[in-house]
């Protein structure tokens, strides 16, 4: 029988140091990767009690090794999986923080919530994430605070896309049949009415259950927890009668703040809505609903969204013009041979309505009629970022940047779009050589700036992010994501 302990080596290059946790269905250990000099978490899985045969683990394997290609910032990654002593273990991205659930409780300890900025950008994190996976056509089905980890830099990470569906089920076929529909997959006090009535988990099961963490993000409460405390969480998800209260602003906040804070507070109630199709889409739809709170306008020369109230764009300091385009009708878009620069505006205008698959089509038409376009290229790698596309827009970006000729200042936001996209696909080294890129061509840009800090704090490099917020914030004192990065970052 395999023992794992302090010093036990695997595979002559995994080193076991401690247990970082145990669930029902799992222990994790911190161990160090000898071969690439990092540390790991090394997920050994519990045999089933119907059985001890290691097949029975077969459908969990196959799910690791599908979530394996998640490769996204905002989701713990999957390295390998090795057989040792006839036991498969899974070894995974280790996290240097607690779990959401740990946070949470901690503040409750306190009598705290967590501030609004901080609990919509952490929700924005998840659905992120969320988001990415269900572009993978994979669902996790079992959200919960306790699997999204928080790095020391305040990074939210999902673990176990998948994996907790099939150990569910191994494990509800060893329980008797009266062990009722909640026997089966998902945290009994986070799952989706329809899973906690037996029926299939879908990628709206999944909004679901983020709805239930945005709800204790902004409170510091479960929606389904009775005050009387006399009826448990599951009967009330399970109980079609009960609706949660929406969340209600805390008296501290400003007249403008409270404001938003319902208005955060209806996509949570919407994405907590228990008809499925009520809910939300798509969590890209939801994201979009969060960035739609406060009214904004797209900046004409780095096409960021801004505050509608200024009159400068906060990243490239361009001026703001306030008169929105009015979108393309039917017969504008139908319209035969229109030009490359004709079309790259009406995708343009698309985009301000943020109707993203619409303008990346418009865009692909605007390639087509002249492949030499490289505005064309830009805007359609910016728009397939904007919807999570990143491997295609990366493609789209270098074919653009490979054409000839091109202002520095246009290049520049190129590199920024394709460090954009390599580092939500944690390609963090080359994210960082591509933002230096778009610095040097563009030496004023706050927002390159702002990504090379985001950057170095997925590489670790504390001190480096600290300086670049530092001087976004002497450059922009109201800049409210260098803010809130200095407030989060350790140290």
């Amino acid at each position: 029988m395999l023992e794992l302990r302090k010093g036990t080596e695997l595979e002559h290059r995994y080193v076991i140091h401690d247990v970082a946790g145990t669930g029902g269905f799992s222990a994790v250990w911190k161990a160090s990767d000898k071969q690439l000099n990092r540390d790991v978490a090394i997920k050994r899985l519990f045999k089933s009690e119907a059985s001890s045969a290691s097949e029975d683990l077969t459908p969990v394997l196959a799910e690791a090794r599908k979530n394996a290609q998640l490769i996204h910032t905002n989701i713990v990654q999957v390295y390998d999986i090795i057989d040792v002593a006839g036991e498969h273990l899974i070894v995974m991205e280790y996290v240097d923080g607690p779990s959401l659930h740990e946070n949470l409780r901690s503040r409750a300890r306190a009598s705290e919530i967590i501030p609004l900025d901080q609990a919509v950008a952490i929700l924005k994190d998840i659905l992120s994430g969320v988001a990415f996976a269900h572009s993978k056509n994979i669902c996790h089905r079992d959200l919960s605070p306790l699997n999204i980890l928080i790095t020391s830099s305040s990074i939210p990470k999902i673990a176990d896309f998948g994996i907790a569906r099939v150990l569910g089920e191994t494990k509800a076929s060893a329980l008797s049949p009266d062990s009722g529909p909640q026997a089966g997959t998902g945290n009994p006090n986070f799952m989706s009415p329809e899973q906690a009535r037996g029926e299939p988990a879908d990628f709206s099961s999944d909004l679901f259950m983020v709805g239930i963490i945005g709800y204790l993000l902004l409170t510091g409460k479960h929606p389904f927890a009775h005050p009387t405390g006399l009826f448990t969480i599951p009967e009330l998800i399970i109980d079609a009668n009960h609706v949660p209260d929406p969340p209600k602003p805390p008296s501290n906040l400003t007249a403008s703040e409270q404001r938003l804070y319902r208005e955060y507070a209806a996509v949570v109630m919407r994405l907590l809505h228990r008809e499925r199709a009520a809910r939300f889409g798509s969590a890209r739809e939801a994201l979009n609903a969060i960035d739609a709170v406060t009214p904004s306008l797209e900046c004409p020369a780095c096409h960021e969204r801004v505050p509608e109230h200024h009159r400068f764009c906060g990243f490239c300091g361009a001026s703001l013009d306030k008169e929105a385009a009015a979108p393309p009708s039917a017969a504008q878009l139908s319209q035969p041979n229109l030009s490359a620069d004709e079309l790259v505006q009406q995708g343009f205008q698309l985009t301000r309505l943020q109707r993203w698959d619409e303008a990346i089509q418009v865009y692909r038409q605007a390639i087509a009629a002249d492949t030499d376009f490289q505005r064309a290229y830009w805007n359609l790698g910016f728009a397939l970022n904007r919807i999570g596309e990143y491997e295609e827009a990366i493609e789209v970006l270098k074919r653009g940047l490979a054409l000839p000729g091109g202002h520095p200042e246009h290049l520049s936001q190129f590199y920024y779009a394709l460090a954009f996209a390599n580092s939500n696909l944690k390609n963090y080294e080359e994210a960082f050589e591509q933002v230096e890129e778009a610095l040097r061509l563009q030496p004023g840009s706050l927002k390159s700036l702002y990504l090379r800090a985001k950057i170095d704090v997925y590489l670790g490099r504390i001190a480096d992010a600290r300086r670049d917020a530092a001087e976004i914030l002497r450059r922009n004192p109201d800049h409210a994501a260098a803010i809130r990065l200095l407030d989060e970052l350790p140290g």
